[in-house]
């Protein structure tokens, strides 16, 4: 299986072309994989499926992603590597417009404000996108 190949490079163009591979059996072998290239140890290749998120949550729709994505996504919001964290964060805006005020405000509100202390965010591009995540939370009250 591919998502467990021992080269990185091999995971991370799996990561890069999984949604177009089998759109209809997103959810049910997919997404196992998915998950797992979420959690991979190299940046490189949670990055490529970070950048397919919003792909995802057309297919597994909403009930779906709060249950199975929500927590990988929360501690993606928490790794390591600044650009995973970076990556994350702008997409939190699409996230909230999809989950709505309410889930925003009780799963993800307090993450947005974690990120306005990140230490990190003195990298311009960062505190930017902290930045605009604190004005998206503003705006959803």
């Amino acid at each position: 299986e591919l998502s467990s190949d021992s080269s990185q490079h091999v995971r991370s163009a799996l990561a890069s072309v999984i949604m177009g591979m089998a759109p209809d059996a997103t959810i049910e072998q997919l997404l196992p994989i998915f998950l797992s290239l979420l959690k991979d140890e190299f940046p490189d290749v949670r990055l490529n499926i970070i950048s397919k998120l919003d792909q995802v949550n057309q297919v597994i729709g909403i009930d779906l992603l709060s249950q199975s994505l929500l927590p990988a996504i929360v501690e993606l919001a928490e790794d390591r590597h600044w650009r995973v964290r970076l990556a994350i964060i702008e997409y939190i805006p699409l996230l909230a417009s999809q989950l709505g005020v309410g889930f925003f405000d009780d799963k993800l509100g307090a993450l947005c404000m974690q990120w306005l202390q990140d230490m990190v965010c003195s990298n311009y591009r960062l505190r930017s996108s902290c930045e605009s995540g604190y004005l998206l939370t503003s705006a959803l009250g």
